[in-house]
């Protein structure tokens, strides 16, 4: 018999049978794990398999290749603290369903599981008006493709080495590049940030965030989705943002 007990983050649920589902948790020691919960359906706990609860988990199978069974209590909701704010409940959607996709099954990755549980504290404290939360998901998203193998390298310049003057990520290589090498080709660039070193807007946090929220969609739509579709909330959050900046 295998079995773990952890923290977990819920990811996605599945109706499975006339009461059961199929729960896609991120094991904070044992990472994203698939298991069938049996009464999952009910009424009685609906409420617990809300994307980005916080839980307890108990797995067990009797195979490394089977499936496996899942017992989940609930630690503390998460979608309640926001539901006043489609945004950050697009974000929520968004992290959930990217790693549903995207994180291999059964690998560790502490750093990623408590990543998420410090972005699901930013989103609760953040309100409406005040977008500076969206720095810490843009930071999220730059985490995960680092942990997955696909870091972005914005410390200095990919053609001259230059730390001070950096102002574009190119789209070839992930690679930061100064302001006077980039500047002839910046309608092939993306403009790198200034809250990730850039140097190219002077203070603009609109144009910051969304720049931001350019990069890190590419890059995670190039290394992961380049045969299928980018998660539909991801997308969402984007638009969301992009419509309530351009009118701040």
């Amino acid at each position: 018999m295998l079995e773990w007990k952890d923290n977990v983050i819920l990811l996605s649920s599945k109706p499975y049978g006339e009461a059961g589902i199929i729960a896609s948790v991120l094991s904070e020691k044992n990472g994203r794990y698939k298991g069938f919960v049996f009464g999952g359906h009910s009424k009685k706990k609906r409420a617990t398999f809300q994307k980005g609860n916080l839980c307890t988990a108990h797995w067990k199978s009797r195979t490394s290749e089977q499936l496996g069974s899942l017992k989940i209590e609930l630690i503390k909701s998460t979608a309640p603290n926001i539901m006043g704010q489609p945004i950050q409940l697009s974000a929520l959607s968004s992290v959930c369903d990217v790693f549903d996709f995207i994180l291999p099954e059964r690998e560790p990755n502490q750093k990623l599981f408590n990543a998420t549980i410090k972005l699901f504290e930013l989103l609760k404290l953040s309100d409406s008006i005040n977008f500076s939360w969206v720095k810490g998901y843009i930071n999220w998203e730059l985490g995960v493709l680092s942990e997955l193998g696909f870091s972005l390298k914005l410390n200095k310049c990919a053609v001259n080495n230059d730390c001070k003057n950096l102002a574009f990520v190119s789209p070839k290589t992930g690679r930061a590049v100064s302001y006077n090498i980039g500047l002839p080709y910046k309608n092939k660039l993306f403009i790198l940030p200034k809250f990730l070193g850039g140097n190219y807007y002077q203070e603009n946090i609109n144009e910051d965030v969304l720049n931001g929220l350019i990069i890190t969609k590419f890059f995670i739509n190039m290394n992961f989705f380049k045969n299928s579709h980018l998660p539909s909330s991801r997308i969402r959050l984007q638009k969301q943002l992009e419509n309530k900046l351009s009118k701040v």
